[in-house]
Order: structure tokens, then sequence, then C-alpha cells
């Protein structure tokens, strides 16, 4: 009788861990159902009113970029700026205040292309006048050789 019920019992085990590792294929190792990720669109992902960028180096502050709004754009990093505003700090050089209607900012940051009234003021010094500058479209490097 006592083999019997240890035999009944190694029955039940085997037939138990035999139903728990058919559970764990079907259940635990067949990969889940591909989920398609949302398609990418060319909707911007987020805002920003007032915006502000500062540029600096080694030296200190570079620039300075304002608009009134940014609209990001995640596809390729790049931005929509409404009304920029950038001002650039050279050593030894008088700022450089440019100003447009709207600009498209490079994915990385180091590009800004403003379009629509885009107006170049140089400051003065005392040797030099200064100047004013106004085009439809301008393209300007955020860093030290712009």
């Amino acid at each position: 009788m006592r083999a019997q019920l240890e035999r009944l019992v190694l029955i039940g085990v085997l037939g138990a861990m035999a139903g728990l590792g058919i559970w764990m294929q079907v259940n635990l190792l067949e990969p889940a159902e591909n989920k398609t990720a949302a398609p990418l669109t060319n909707e911007p992902d987020y805002y920003i009113q007032n915006f502000t960028a500062t540029g600096r180096d080694e030296a200190g502050v570079i620039y300075v970029l304002k608009a009134e709004r940014l609209a990001h754009f995640p596809i390729d990093n790049t931005a929509l700026l409404d009304k920029p505003h950038l001002v650039q700090y050279q050593e030894g050089k008088p700022a450089r205040q440019t100003t447009s209607e709207s600009g498209w900012m490079s994915g990385d940051g180091s590009e800004v292309l403003l379009t629509g009234n885009v107006e170049v003021t140089q400051f003065r010094t005392d040797a030099d006048p200064g100047s004013v500058t106004r085009t439809q479209r301008l393209s300007v490097r955020l860093d030290r050789g712009s």
C-alpha cells in the first residue's frame, strides 16, 4: 500500500512539473505580441513660451538667443522659433544683434536659419561706426567662429 502511495505521489509531482513546464513555455517564453510604435509625425511635441538659451565657452557667454515661442520637432530634434532675437559676443569686438520674424534651429543647436526681415546690427565702437544689414534669409553658426 505504501509503495502505491509513493508511486501516486511521484506521478503527481512529475505531472505537476510537466504542467508547470508547459505553462512556462506557453506564457513566459513566447515573445509578446509585437506592438508597433506610434509613427513619428512632423508635429511638435512641446512648445516653450519666452524661450531663452545662453551659449557659453571657456571664456564666458558667447551668445544669448531669445524667441517669443519655440516649437520642438522630435522627428529630427529641430526647433521653429517665432520672433528670434540673437545677441552674439566676441572678445575684443562689440556685440552683434540679429532679429527676424522666424527661425529654424538645427537638431544639434549649432546653427540657426533666420528668415523674414532679418536685421543684423553690429554695435559701434570708438574705432568702428557700426553697421546695420538687412536681408530676408541668414544662416548663423552659434559658436566662436560665427
